[in-house]
């Protein structure tokens, strides 16, 4: 498996060098939440969790923490990343959380059997930032950030106007209590 190295928030994946964490500032990891590795042990889990607060984490100080050797924590990463339980890295940027603070849940009904032509539509819209398929009433969850109520009320006219759209049905985030890693209090000082 071949990986580069992240200049943006891309997601990255890396070579399995002796250098596994060392990324870029504010680095998130990705977890593969869909993937279920019965084989996953207590070590892993903590390792994981020990990445998902720091990414950039030496190997050095993970296997502190953890108690282990410094090989035995990069033998672990190797076997997450080969298995698909770590998805990769990402770099979390300060505009991400201070130029777009209006972010909302869009809950979208596709009319007929329109979901494919709708979200090639969605995703063509910088302001959606993630498109999600679901069951139920509502058959796509957008993921909408904008960088004040003015843009975001354009962003919603503008899917609505997207045909085969049924109906929508928004609801904007007022605070992130948790987040997938973390939250824009984490670099509160950073961001001044």
């Amino acid at each position: 498996m071949k990986f580069v190295r992240a200049k943006s928030a891309d997601l990255t994946r890396r070579s399995k060098s002796r250098d596994l964490i060392k990324i870029a500032p504010r680095s998130i990891i990705l977890i593969n939440k869909n993937y279920q590795n019965d084989n996953m042990d207590n070590l892993d889990t903590r390792l994981i969790s020990l990445l998902r607060h720091d990414g950039r984490r030496s190997v050095s100080d993970l296997a502190t923490d953890l108690k282990v050797s410094r090989a035995t924590v990069r033998s672990r990463m190797e076997k997450l990343i080969e298995t698909g339980e770590i998805l990769g890295f990402t770099a979390v940027l300060r505009d991400d959380w201070r130029d777009l603070p209006i972010r909302a849940v869009t809950l979208v009904h596709v009319d007929g059997r329109n979901t494919d032509p709708v979200s090639k539509a969605l995703a063509a819209m910088t302001e959606v930032r993630a498109i999600h398929s679901t069951n139920g009433k509502w058959d796509l969850v957008l993921e909408i950030a904008t960088r004040d109520l003015e843009a975001f009320d354009d962003a919603l006219h503008r899917i609505r106007l997207i045909q085969g759209i049924a109906g929508t049905e928004t609801n904007i985030l007022l605070s992130t209590r948790k987040g997938p890693a973390v939250s824009a209090d984490h670099f509160k000082d950073a961001l001044g």
